[in-house]
């Protein structure tokens, strides 16, 4: 397989996603001093994470389609079912492994495992999406907000979830992880509006209204991307201010935010959906990896 086959076959069968949510994970547990939680939970949030992203494809029939990643999953359907069957059983063993760590089910203790998951099922609103009439995904501009709720709160506030569920306390986040979840839940709504430039045309011809189409192409940079941009950078220092990094060193945390706006730049033309998956959804990783960095130089 050559490198552009190898770079095709990652993002597409979605371990970039996988790798995604445990760097967010990961950045919690540094970020907010937490033990680290048990192997399998966080065997489970990959596999879940990677059953998800695949399976919205799964049901892909329109063989003559243009878009570049049906095409790959109606090339590869046999051996991604068995996938799919494999990571299911291992995801299974992994909630089972994970029980005896876990009180007696208690809405106070277990609603961020509610919460995330049942808004990423809704998203779609069936077992086979788009097969559903009720979706949030057909709301064009609620479904950026959606997906940056879900991933920050799997990202940033599960790991501290999981430290106080195996002592059976009722969690409620510390403001340290607010502050974190909002950070990142506002650059995933950057990068979720941006990716939805890639669908423009599908989405104009199914009537959603994204952010894109209801401000348009040309205006979404100056208009909506930037501002929440800058918005970004300001609680990124404010963040680091408050934590008690030197500005200078407050001031490196905002690298991702620098480097997404030179990510906007690239998509204002037209770009195949590998860039938008790896030059996009790769400032995830990235993201996560510098705070970690900066964190562990800087933090006294």
């Amino acid at each position: 397989m050559h490198s552009s086959g190898i770079l095709r076959w990652f993002v597409f069968s979605n371990l970039l996603y996988g790798l995604a949510i445990l760097a967010l994970q990961l950045q919690s547990v540094i970020l907010l001093h937490l033990p680290f939680a048990n192997v399998w939970f966080y065997l489970a949030c990959f596999n879940g994470t990677l059953l998800f992203y695949t399976h919205a494809y799964l049901f892909s029939t329109a063989s003559e389609t243009p878009d570049e990643r049906i095409q790959w999953y109606l090339k590869h359907k046999p051996s991604i079912w068995i996938s799919q069957t494999f990571l299911t059983l291992l995801l299974i063993i992994s909630l089972w492994k994970l029980m005896p760590y876990l009180p007696i089910f208690t809405i106070g203790i277990y609603w961020p495992t509610i919460i995330f998951p049942l808004l990423a099922l809704l998203y779609y609103g069936g077992i086979q999406p788009g097969g559903s009439a009720f979706n949030l995904r057909k709301f064009g501009w609620l479904k950026p907000i959606i997906i940056a709720l879900v991933w920050s709160g799997i990202g940033t506030l599960l790991p501290e979830w999981w430290s106080k569920a195996v002592k059976g306390s009722p969690y409620l986040p510390s403001s340290a992880s607010l502050l974190l979840f909002l950070q990142q839940l506002l650059f995933l709504l950057v990068l979720s509006i941006l990716f939805d430039v890639k669908d423009f045309a599908a989405d104009h011809n199914l009537h959603l209204k994204t952010w894109v189409i209801r401000v348009g192409q040309d205006q979404l940079f100056k208009r909506v991307i930037i501002p929440l941009i800058l918005m970004g950078i300001l609680a990124e220092m404010g963040n680091g201010l408050l934590v008690g990094y030197p500005p200078f060193n407050a001031f490196l945390n905002t690298i991702p935010w620098v480097l997404l706006i030179f990510a906007a730049r690239t998509i204002q033309q037209q770009r195949s959906v590998v860039h938008y998956l790896w030059v996009l959804d790769g400032l995830i990783p990235i993201k996560a990896t510098i705070s970690i960095l900066i964190h562990l130089i800087f933090h006294k």
